[in-house]
């Protein structure tokens, strides 16, 4: 009798699939576990962090306590420091810096100030090196020598000078030494001085110069006066700058060439 051959059926797809699927699934349960754990240590990480600056951070709690003691040690001498000044404690740092402005303009001013007191000591020191440069020009002056100069007086006026001080009037004759002094209570028409400008009068040409001493103002209005009363016509004033004694010299070369 014949044998059939029987029908077989083949589980290799079926096989396949299902090891694949339980591969897949293994593959998963393997990533979530690892997901798990990687996502525990940093809950736990963020805990650590989250509780260690209030239980374990001892050390950084004290820094931060003696930063504040320092800071408030410091505005106590802000304080002290504007009381001093005569300003209100507790200003804001705006009103400390304007008051420090001010402070500022207010030592400018001050050194401005003493800048130009010391100028003006020194203009004032050179104004007593002057004064007394001054005074020592004057002094010598007054005791320099005066000298007559003819220039400019016609040739055809014949001067006669008479110098007048406090005292009274001095008649000089420029060709010598001769002088001769009348005091001022002597002084008249009628006296000594009234007869010389009698003979000052008749002479061609005559001029009467009257040398003003500083101190003989007084006088040569007197004399000229008693001039005018003789019958000069021609009166001169010439001013002297000082007490120095008359020196001649031009005028009588003057006179030694027109003769």
């Amino acid at each position: 009798m014949a044998i059939r051959d029987q029908p077989r059926v083949s589980l290799f797809p079926f096989m396949s699939v299902l090891a694949c699927t339980i591969g897949a699934l293994m593959m998963l349960l393997v990533v979530m576990s690892l997901g798990a754990v990687v996502a525990g240590d940093a809950s736990a990480r963020v805990g650590a962090e989250a509780v260690g600056p209030g239980s374990g951070g001892g050390a950084g709690s004290l820094g931060a306590e003696a930063a504040l003691a320092r800071a408030e040690s410091l505005w106590g001498d802000v304080d002290r420091a504007l009381e001093q000044a005569g300003l209100p404690p507790g200003l804001s740092k705006s009103s400390i810096d304007r008051e420090l402005a001010r402070l500022r303009e207010k030592e400018e001013l001050v050194a401005s100030l003493a800048r130009l007191e010391a100028e003006q000591a020194r203009v004032a020191e050179e104004g007593e090196t002057i004064e007394t440069t001054v005074a020592v020009l004057e002094s010598r002056r007054e005791t320099l020598p005066i000298l007559i100069d003819p220039t400019g007086l016609s040739q055809e006026l014949r001067p006669y000078f008479v110098e007048c001080d406090e005292a009274g009037v001095t008649a000089y004759r420029a060709t010598d030494d001769f002088r001769y002094f009348v005091s001022n209570q002597d002084l008249s028409t009628g006296g000594v001085f009234g007869r010389y400008l009698r003979r000052v009068r008749v002479e061609p040409g005559a001029l009467l110069v009257l040398l003003v001493r500083p101190d003989g103002v007084a006088t040569t209005r007197r004399a000229e006066r008693i001039a005018h009363a003789a019958g000069i016509a021609r009166i001169a004033r010439l001013p002297l700058p000082g007490r120095g004694e008359l020196d001649w010299s031009l005028l009588r070369r003057a006179e030694a060439g027109t003769n």
